[in-house]
């Protein structure tokens, strides 16, 4: 699951999530946009506000442990019949998993931009904030990319617009508070009412005891988007895994000692909801998802 559990907690941990579901669906649209991006020359500048470490061991027990990679990434590169729209993100993928890795989006973003290009993430939790130090950087001289040690709701504010006009943020909080639910709204509102033409990816999750909060954030964004601009283009994109009431609530802990798996995931599916998409977004996701809800459903 991305994002964090409560930046007040600071306990998450993305090792324990990386390349599942979410992440794939999450990585596959930021790609794009950022892609789409790059078809023009002039600069751009990304956001990230809960950028985790950036990088992800595999063989790390953590991963291991809940196999999420496994019935994710690792399960849909088994095959070799994927649809045209998703080679360059399972190219892109490959180059990581070959060496039993799995890149963030912050890794996936420094790919992706040109040099022209700047790319800002922001990260609270302390060792997830060393690790992305180490990992973002390795060893580059990257002028282009900054890192703040922050509350990813207070950078974004602060920092957009950003001098380069066009550009993109990618906002995936772990929505283990209540409040970010409310949080995401009330940024994205803001946000775009000052950067009106900038690109806004929501990361969002499928619990069946969230549905309500997840429809008042999507209605609240969309209503105020469209009061900016009534001919904007959102993109709302699901991606769905499990049946949503074969579910049950549990906590992380029963889950991870739940060594015979009777317990399904919390997670069902997730979203991701996109403002001022780029041109063919939904379309090409239309074809996309099905395939890989087909091949992580069997």
């Amino acid at each position: 699951m991305a994002g964090r559990i409560g930046e007040s907690v600071l306990s998450y941990q993305h090792a324990y999530h990386a390349g599942n579901h979410a992440d794939i669906l999450k990585h596959f649209v930021l790609s794009f946009v950022i892609n789409s991006l790059n078809s023009k020359e002039k600069p751009y500048t990304v956001y990230d506000t809960h950028s985790g470490s950036g990088l992800y061991d595999l063989l790390d027990n953590r991963s291991i442990k809940t196999e999420e990679a496994s019935l994710g990434i690792l399960k849909l590169l088994k095959k070799n019949d994927y649809p045209e729209e998703l080679k360059s993100y399972i190219s892109l993928i490959t180059e990581y998993t070959s060496e039993n890795k799995y890149p963030g989006s912050p890794e996936i973003e420094k790919r992706l931009i040109r040099t022209q290009d700047n790319l800002i993430l922001s990260e609270l939790h302390p060792v997830e904030f060393e690790n992305l130090s180490k990992n973002i950087k390795n060893g580059q001289n990257a002028s282009n990319i900054q890192l703040h040690k922050r509350n990813g709701w207070e950078m974004i504010k602060a920092l957009t617009p950003p001098s380069t006009k066009r550009g993109c943020v990618l906002i995936d909080p772990s929505y283990e508070e209540t409040e970010d639910y409310l949080n995401a709204s009330k940024t994205i509102n803001l946000i775009h009412k000052k950067w009106s033409n900038g690109i806004i990816m929501l990361w969002y999750p499928l619990l069946q005891h969230r549905k309500n909060e997840i429809s008042q954030m999507i209605n609240s964004i969309t209503e105020e988007s469209k009061k900016i601009n009534q001919n904007i283009e959102i993109a709302d994109i699901q991606l769905k895994v499990f049946e949503e009431d074969a579910h049950k609530e549990v906590s992380l802990q029963e889950v991870l000692s739940d060594k015979d798996k009777k317990n399904p995931p919390r997670l069902y599916g997730s979203g991701m909801l996109v403002i001022n998409s780029p041109w063919k977004l939904q379309e090409i996701c239309s074809k996309v998802i099905p395939y890989v809800e087909n091949i992580l459903r069997n």
